[in-house]
């Protein structure tokens, strides 16, 4: 595949940057990817060239205030403004690909953005896939310590809340030293603004998750612990697709696709989206 890197303004004048990566054969598809709390998009090169075997042109930007985009770093002060950001990355695709079936996969917080954005959109959508989504940070969480947070986040969202344990990325542990090595990856603290965005949209999902009705597949770690396992189970159980498939792999910790197991991941994830992939022309 190709990749080319490329910048939009958003509607608040925050500078994205996304990469695109361009199939050799015609594309059958495009495919919108959000990556997680802290990290980057070039973090999936291996993902984007899997996706690449279906012929999908795939689209990823460092969410604001994350990797090569503009915004004070890991600030966020709505949780819409995540979700707006992926719709102007559908626009651009749609402008380049006009009448491309869309997809949308995302992991971790951009499993919450992406499955924000399928609620509200998913009559555009083909299909949403979700790895090690942090969809349930609420489960463990008493509701005192949920509403202070949340009120924190408003009033003060860059004060520093949470860390994340770099160890539970992966059992690889060449991972996980790329990953405490990478200097587009946030290492610091987590600011208050995220993690009360990624509460109230957590909060919202239980109530909405049965309007989820296109065709879905979870993969989750069971050993997950930045992301529990929950949250997969939370969709199997709410959402009203009658096209949901959830894999959860037994050991396997938060980066179901950078475990040593990737290759059985990353395949269960082409064969699924295999069949719901349109044939070259008949999008």
């Amino acid at each position: 595949m190709n990749r080319t890197e490329a910048a939009f303004t958003s509607t608040d004048a925050t500078r994205i940057v996304y990469d695109v990566w361009t199939p050799d054969g015609p594309p059958r598809g495009v495919l919108v990817l959000c990556h997680g709390l802290g990290e980057h998009a070039r973090r999936y090169d291996h993902v984007a060239a899997r996706l690449g075997e279906l012929d999908l042109v795939v689209y990823a930007l460092d969410h604001r205030g994350h990797g090569r985009s503009g915004g004070k770093r890991m600030l966020l002060r709505d949780w819409s403004d995540y979700v707006r950001d992926v719709g102007a990355l559908f626009s651009i695709a749609a402008r380049e690909h006009p009448g491309a079936p869309r997809f949308l996969l995302g992991h971790s917080m951009g499993g919450a953005i992406a499955l924000s954005y399928a609620l509200d959109h998913q009559s555009e959508l083909e299909a949403l896939m979700l790895s090690g989504p942090a969809v349930d940070v609420t489960t463990g969480t008493p509701r005192p310590v949920r509403e202070i947070g949340k009120v924190l986040g408003a009033i003060a969202p860059r004060v520093p809340v949470m860390k994340l344990d770099a160890a539970a990325v992966s059992r690889d542990a060449a991972v996980v030293t790329a990953y405490r090595e990478d200097p587009l990856v946030h290492h610091g603290l987590v600011p208050a603004g995220i993690a009360a965005g990624l509460l109230r949209a957590s909060e919202s999902f239980p109530a909405r998750l049965s309007e989820l009705t296109l065709p879905v597949l979870v993969q989750h770690g069971s050993d997950d612990t930045l992301a529990p396992v929950s949250a997969a189970e939370l969709i199997r159980d709410g959402a009203g697709s009658q096209d949901l498939t959830v894999l959860i792999y037994d050991g396997l910790y938060h980066e179901v696709f950078n475990e040593p197991e990737q290759e059985t991941v990353l395949g269960d994830l082409v064969e699924w989206l295999r069949p719901r992939v349109p044939a070259a022309g008949q999008g």
